[in-house]
């Protein structure tokens, strides 16, 4: 990414009303795509992997030249305690550096980077995490047969914390569709929420009545070791909205699927056959 494309993105941030402090728009203040997919894969990749899914969440397959917002966005939340793009945009260094004190970074057991790469890390994943509230898209392993290509629609919703003052859960929705096998999951993750396994969620799709989820642990729900961070649900793909209440604390946390482009839902679809049933 060239000083010229960092520059731009420091400009969107601003028109979204996210500061930007005066090192951000710099390319010497970011971190680059290679030195920034080494990071990821030394601290992050031993916990966050394809067969452990720590969290719910893994980074086995993470393209600095090809982020995905919400992902970023998550990784952001965990490294630096809860704090989001915006905190770390308005933040200086030594702000940055106190808001990755005793975090996720050193979680790996392999120390943390040097102060000046922590900081560049903290800053390029913010700037990546632009658009991470709205419907990202996108097909993985698109090098493979049709059978395992698989279709990804990810979100991003954010509360402050109930239990933690000056701290932001992050949740994200994550809808795939593996078109070849028709194989379909809808998975919410979070970071630094304290609700876990065993906790009774409600869930409302569209304008059925609520039902209730239980959150369970194992690979599947990427609740391992690390601690709990994600849950599967069984449930059609809505057509309107998602909304998922008490796991959070108090309020609702509401995904708008209406938001959806009228390209994917279709590709999504063939993966909830119950959804156009119900249609």
């Amino acid at each position: 990414m060239n000083s010229g494309q960092m520059k731009n993105w420091c400009s969107i941030f601003f028109a979204a009303g996210c500061l930007c402090s005066s090192g951000v728009g710099r390319a010497a203040d970011l971190i680059g795509a290679a030195q920034e997919t080494a990071v990821v894969q030394k601290y992050c990749g031993s916990c966050h992997s394809d067969a452990l899914m720590y969290g719910g969440l893994s980074v086995q397959h993470f393209d600095a030249a090809r982020p995905d917002p919400t992902l970023t966005a998550m990784l952001l939340s965990k490294i630096t305690n809860g704090h989001t793009p915006k905190d770390v945009s308005a933040a200086d260094s030594a702000g940055v550096l106190k808001m990755m004190r005793e975090s996720a970074m050193g979680a790996a057991g392999q120390g943390v980077p040097d102060e000046e790469t922590q900081v560049m890390f903290a800053r390029t994943l913010a700037l990546q995490s632009k658009g991470a509230y709205e419907w990202n898209i996108l097909w993985e392993n698109t090098g493979a047969s049709t059978r395992d290509r698989a279709l990804i629609a990810s979100i991003l919703r954010e509360k402050p914390s109930a239990k933690y003052e000056g701290v932001t859960d992050s949740y994200r929705l994550i809808v795939s569709c593996r078109a070849g096998t028709r194989e379909g999951e809808i998975k919410v993750t979070w970071a630094n929420a304290p609700a876990g396994e065993g906790q009774m969620m409600s869930v409302a799709v569209d304008s059925a009545a609520a039902f209730q989820h239980k959150v369970e642990g194992g690979r599947a729900q990427g609740n391992g070791n690390n601690g709990p961070g994600a849950t599967i649900l069984k449930m059609p793909l809505p057509t309107q909205s998602l909304t998922v209440s008490n796991l959070f604390g108090d309020g609702n946390l509401v995904f708008p699927f209406s938001a959806l482009s009228q390209a994917t839902r279709p590709d999504l679809a063939v993966c909830f056959p119950a959804s156009e049933a119900a249609k």
